[in-house]
Formats: structure tokens, sequence, C-alpha cells
């Protein structure tokens, strides 16, 4: 069988007619006697000896198969290939996902994090606490994520994921961990929570990145000196916890339901950590940054995605990226209505003595999203004639980007 064939596997047709299949990774904890070909005493048999799943059944070496009385040894083997086949195929898909694990506790804001990103923001106000898991597909800025919603109450905690851990947490890419900065009480629950998190992921050998995603931050929490002092808090507690796990690093992104943007920023952040060509673009943004001596530059797409930036101040990174992404939503808005898109957005603001500009360099998916090149500058003319020589080097990057 061709490799495009083999991509191109319709792996239901293995199945029996009875058998339902909702999401691709389950099919591997499928009896075999799901399969066509294999009964129910056959099925019993190889349970018998301990082969209990498609996935059990995969792991068999064809050339060194178990004897087992009732079973023909060339039936047994074609069973083994069509599992492997199966097995294949299927990891072959999963890959091409990025499997994202929302963690935290009950009313931590998580199922509602993925609301706005799939802009359900009408469902906020009815959202129920998430009962065990919640898988969906989603698909964030063209890139296709699984995302696992845990939910945060304790019975799920204590009795369904730390007894089966390798159900959950294996082949995790992304971790956001989300704490309530509005919730000082339940610190202590969270990040206990958190190194039992931690711990788990140590032992099943997963190392995914973790990022800590303080949600509730919203605008006026965040003036009172009681926010100003629990995210102090968090931060001292979980950074202390990742400190007895030297193998991971943590970062932290605020985020507030009504600031979409935030929530873009904070997945941006979590992709760049997984991308294998994130610091060759922020190489490059760093070069450009000093050509055109501007104070800060990023790359961003219509859709929200910051593929990096460079700058020498959290201040400046914050300006440059908080207006692209407010000017590219009011850019969208007004192709909406019909408009030619500008391909240069420009932002004057002569009393602070800088300029804040975008220029469209190309665009990226099958969805042909638009990318803009920001920089922050006090001298906004030295961009000319430099745009060519960066798009150049940017584009192959960014379609390589996941």
């Amino acid at each position: 069988m061709s490799e495009n064939s083999g991509k191109s596997l319709a792996v239901k047709d293995f199945f029996k007619s009875n058998i339902l299949i909702n999401e691709l990774d389950e099919v591997l904890r499928f009896k075999p006697d799901s399969l066509i070909g294999v009964d129910k005493i056959s099925s019993d048999h190889l349970f018998d000896e301990g082969i209990k799943t498609i996935d059990d059944l995969a792991n068999l070496s064809v050339a060194n198969l178990p004897e087992i009385k009732e079973i023909l040894p060339n039936m047994l083997q074609k069973w083994v290939k069509i599992a492997q086949l199966i097995q294949k195929n299927i990891k072959e898909q999963m890959r091409r996902h990025k499997k994202l694990l929302m963690i935290g506790l009950d009313n931590g804001g998580k199922t509602s994090i993925l609301a706005i990103v799939q802009d359900k923001f009408s469902i906020i106000k009815s959202l129920l606490p998430t009962r065990g898991v919640k898988r969906e597909k989603l698909d964030f800025f063209g890139y296709p994520i699984i995302s696992w919603d845990l939910g945060g109450q304790v019975q799920y905690r204590e009795k369904l994921y730390f007894n089966r851990p390798e159900l959950f947490f294996t082949e995790a890419d992304i971790m956001l961990y989300v704490v309530d900065s509005q919730d000082p009480d339940r610190i202590p629950e969270a990040a206990n929570y958190f190194r039992e998190v931690l711990k788990v992921l140590e032992e099943l050998h997963e190392i995914p990145s973790v990022l800590i995603v303080l949600s509730k931050s919203d605008q006026d929490a965040r003036k009172t000196l009681q926010w100003q002092q629990t995210v102090t808090s968090i931060k001292n507690k979980f950074n202390s916890i990742a400190q007895e796990f030297e193998e991971f690093s943590i970062d932290y992104c605020d985020t507030t339901i009504f600031q979409r943007e935030t929530i873009m920023q904070m997945f941006s952040t979590a992709l760049m950590k997984v991308s294998d060509t994130s610091e060759i673009i922020e190489n490059i943004l760093e070069e450009f940054t000093h050509q055109v001596e501007a104070k800060a530059s990023s790359l961003v797409s219509m859709d929200g995605l910051i593929f990096g930036s460079y700058t020498g101040s959290d201040t400046d990174e914050m300006l440059v990226n908080n207006t692209a992404l407010l000017l590219q939503t009011l850019s969208n808005f007004y192709n909406s209505i019909g408009l030619i898109r500008e391909k240069s957005i420009r932002l004057d603001l002569p009393l602070n003595g800088f300029t804040i500009r975008g220029e469209k360099l190309f665009e990226y998916s099958e969805l042909q999203i638009p990318v803009y090149l920001w920089m922050l500058s006090q001298n906004p003319e030295l961009l000319e004639g430099k745009i060519e020589y960066f798009k150049e080097q940017l584009l192959p990057l960014i379609n390589l980007f996941l």
C-alpha cells in the first residue's frame, strides 16, 4: 500500500456496522471483537492472554505471536496486521493535531476561555460546570487542535484523572493550567492540584509546555490591591512548585473574557512554545527591529495569532501587540462591510513621540489570512525599502509554524 493511500484509509471500514466511532483516539481502546471477522469467543480468548484492546493487538509482533490454541496462527496474524494498520493510520492523523490540556479547579474559567476562542460569546452565561472530560476539535488560527477540557470538581480529580492518568495526560503538546485570579481562598488548593499534575506528568515521562493562565484578570479587578496581592501569591507558590520538577518551565498569562485579545495573546504564547520555527522568527524580528531602529516589532495575523515579537521592554511589547490586535479588529470590520483592506495601517501618537505601523506581508494557510509586520518606532520612515527582504525570510517560516 502506498503512503498516500495509507493516509486516506477509512478506519471505520474495518469495524462492524454497529460500532460507532466518535473520536479517533477512542478506536484503539475498542475490544478486538469490534473488528470485522473477530468473533466474541475469539475476543474472550485474546482477553485471557492480556490482549484486551485494538492497541494491545497492534503491539504484538507478527514474527513472535503468542500461541493461542483456539485461534489459528494465520488468523491471528491477519488480525494483528489489520490492528497495526489502524494504529498507524490513527497515530498519523492524530499527529496532525496539537493536544491541548485545559486543567484547573472548577469555576476557574477554562470552558469560558474555549468558548471565546470559538466566538461562542452567547453561551458563556449558561455554561454549566464541565463533567469529566470534554474533548473538542478546534480550528484554531487555521490549525487543528484537540482540546481536552478536564472538569475541575474534586471527584473527577481524585477518582478519575489520577486513577487512569495515561488516558488523559499522555501525548499532550500544551498544558494550560487555569487559575482564578479573583479567588485567593482557593490558591492553596489550586497549587496542590498543580503539583499532583506535574508529578503524574513526570511519572509518565511527559513534558508538555506549561502556561499558567490567570483568568478573570478583568480591568477593574487589576486596579485593586487585592488582585495584585493574589497574583503575587499565585506566582510565588507556583514558581516554588515548578522548582521541584526540573523538567518543567512555566510562564504566566493574564486573561479576561471581556477582552478577547488577552485570550488570543495567551494562545499565541502557548503555540509559540511548541513551534520549532518560533525562535527563528524572533531572531529575524530582532534583526528587523535593529535595522529600522524601532523599539519593538511583532508579526501578527489578521485572526489574532502572534507568530513572534521582539522588544527591549515588556511595556513596548504590550503596546505593539495590543495595538496590532485592536487595529486589525477594526480592519476586519471595515472589510466585512465591503471596504478594501489597507496594506498599511498606522497610528501616530505625536504627543508621545512614536508611531505604531503595520505592513501586510502575505497571506497564510488555506484560509488566506493576511499577516502584518508591526513596529513601534520614533522613525517609521526607516521602514521604507526593507519590507521585501524580511518578507522573503518570514514566509516559509510561517508556513511551517506548527
